[in-house]
């Protein structure tokens, strides 16, 4: 069952169909993205997939904010490139700084030649062939997005490109980001999401990995404590690409992030870590799911958990593997912790194999603080919070341990020491 797609959305939809002229090439896909909406309506708990995330008072506050698109704020706003001094600038303003074999573009100036190439991302569809019901509302009150496409096949440390995602006070912000990563060419994306209070967004990300292509991405939400935000990220990999993904999520009131990996060609692999960490009233949900498509694929998946307070968090992971996709070799495991016995954390694991031939696990563990641990780190001289605080960066090096290159590995550690010791300050 789902909510059926209200008036006031119906209308804003209708209004931002042709309110663009210079988005007029996407008329088509928009209507498609409307009937979409109007016959399966917007998700709710009433679906499996959504039993424990309940989006009433995100779309609420959302259609409290719906405006008319002659008077939205310019996508370009929304969008930032943060340069290697810290500094963030507009895409446009600091063309000059984009690395060697990296071109960004925004929909709205997107060039005929290349508006096929987008519009086959835009057009991306979920495990049941169908957009999800997310990036079509996106896709339907879209005033802007960029395009992102990566060439550089130099040898070497591959270019990096650190992305801003902004949300808005203003309703939701509708945030797409298209990223074409060419065959045989290397990146290393960084995308970000932040915010001013009250935050309220809805991102879709849908990336191509071509041909013997390689992608390290990182992805980090560290929103406001009162942010909303759904997040629909696609990502297909052809003929032995290779993925190397992190997600962290340090903030947010309400996040639900829905991660969807397509190994498509054969030999293609993807390896997938990531972190969320709860506490207050904050509830993070984390949908995954890696589907093989072809022969001799491989993906490896570990999620971690970390929950205090009245926290919540959820996980669900799903394999899929396809009939054909032989000699698939796919392991899927969720650890998870609770820090306080108030905190919940909801995790489920899936396997659907339909192919013969395969070497495929997954499982999950959720547990408490080792008390022994505690109490041998207690006896060398640390005081309890210090105590907490070393076993649970030991819980989560692993995911840390991914993350390339190791001066930005260093940051992000730095910033989840800040967050845990905020985390201890609250409970104590």
């Amino acid at each position: 069952m789902n909510t059926v797609l209200s008036p006031a959305w119906r209308d804003a939809c209708q209004r931002n169909r042709d309110a663009i002229p210079q988005l007029t090439w996407l008329t088509g896909l928009r209507d498609s993205a409307l009937s979409l909406l109007s016959s399966r309506g917007l998700p709710d708990s009433g679906q499996e997939d959504w039993r424990y995330t309940n989006l009433a008072d995100y779309l609420q506050r959302g259609a409290a904010g719906l405006i008319d698109p002659d008077h939205a704020n310019d996508s370009a706003a929304q969008l930032q490139l943060i340069l290697d001094d810290g500094r963030a600038v507009s895409p446009v303003a600091g063309a000059h700084a984009l690395p060697a074999g990296i071109e960004l573009y925004s929909l709205r100036e997107l060039g005929s030649e290349l508006r096929d190439h987008a519009a086959s991302l835009l057009a991306g569809k979920d495990r049941e062939g169908e957009p999800p019901a997310l990036a079509a509302l996106n896709l339907a009150l879209l005033s802007d997005g960029w395009y992102l496409r990566s060439t550089s096949t130099a040898t070497g440390t591959p270019p990096a490109l650190h992305l801003r995602l902004a949300g808005s006070r203003a309703g939701i912000a509708q945030l797409r980001l298209l990223v074409d990563v060419a065959p045989g060419s290397r990146l290393n994306l960084r995308i970000e999401h932040q915010g001013p209070a009250g935050t309220l967004a809805n991102a879709v990300t849908q990336i191509r990995c071509g041909a013997g292509s390689h992608l390290d991405l990182l992805r980090i939400q560290d929103l406001p404590a009162d942010s909303l935000l759904t997040e629909t990220t696609q990502i297909e990999l052809d003929a032995d690409a290779t993925l190397a993904a992190t997600s962290l999520d340090f903030g947010g009131q309400l996040v639900r992030q829905d991660l969807s990996i397509a190994l498509s060609g054969p030999g293609a692999k993807a390896n997938i870590h990531g972190a969320f960490l709860v506490d207050g009233r904050r509830h993070v949900d984390n949908h995954t799911t890696v589907e093989h498509r072809a022969p001799d694929t491989s993906s490896r998946e570990i999620f971690h958990g970390l929950a205090a307070g009245h926290g919540r968090g959820v996980f669900n992971g799903r394999i899929i593997v396809r009939p054909g996709a032989v000699r698939t070799a796919s392991a899927l495991n969720s650890r998870n912790l609770l820090l306080e016995k108030t905190a919940e954390i909801d995790t489920k694991p899936e396997l659907e194999i339909y192919t013969d031939d395969v070497r495929c696990s997954h499982g999950a563990t959720t547990g408490q603080l080792d008390a022994n641990a505690l109490f041998y780190l207690r006896s060398r001289g640390l005081g309890p919070a210090e105590a907490r605080q070393a076993l649970i960066t030991a819980f989560l090096h692993a995911t840390l341990a991914q993350i390339v290159p190791e001066d930005l590995s260093m940051q992000v550690a730095a910033r989840l020491q800040a967050r845990l010791a905020a985390m201890s300050k609250a409970a104590s």
